[in-house]
């Protein structure tokens, strides 16, 4: 409600430019999709500033992204476009969790999930498959977020 509420006493002055910062943290998932619904209405006729960690939010929402670090933008592209250009990039394997240190040694594993088993789905970017084991993966906004990232550790 505090939200909604900061919102609407924002829109009484009908601004040109509405910047938000973590809007959707803390909400349960009913009140954050109402939510997002109220920003990308309001949207339609104003320019917003949407600062989030939460990948899904800008995926749902933004038309366009940037990725920042220490204040520096890393990539500005629209979320549709960031992924299409790592299409055929991303690929995984799942492994045991007393693999993941040499495979960390191997690769440049992008993320690592737990599965309910303790085994492990890991997420590489490279243009071929790292080795016969790897699949070919979907790419997401996450995998877009740690290449942006690994390349400015690299830079």
């Amino acid at each position: 409600m505090k939200q909604r509420f900061g919102i609407a006493q924002l829109l009484l002055n009908n601004p040109q430019l509405i910047i938000v910062d973590e809007p959707t943290a803390g909400l349960d998932p009913a009140e954050r999709q109402r939510f997002l619904n109220i920003l990308r209405e309001i949207g339609t006729e104003h320019t917003v500033i949407f600062s989030t960690h939460i990948v899904d939010d800008v995926k749902d929402l933004c038309h366009e992204m940037a990725i920042m670090n220490g204040g520096r933008v890393l990539q500005q592209i629209t979320p549709t476009d960031a992924t299409a250009a790592i299409h055929g990039q991303i690929w995984t394997r799942r492994i045991l969790r007393d693999e993941l240190e040499d495979m960390e040694k191997r690769f440049s594993i992008l993320s690592s999930h737990y599965n309910r088993d303790n085994s492990i789905n890991i997420r590489v970017h490279h243009s071929k498959p790292p080795a016969p084991q790897f699949e070919l993966a979907e790419p997401g906004l996450e995998d877009v977020y740690f290449i942006a990232l690994q390349g400015e550790v690299g830079a």
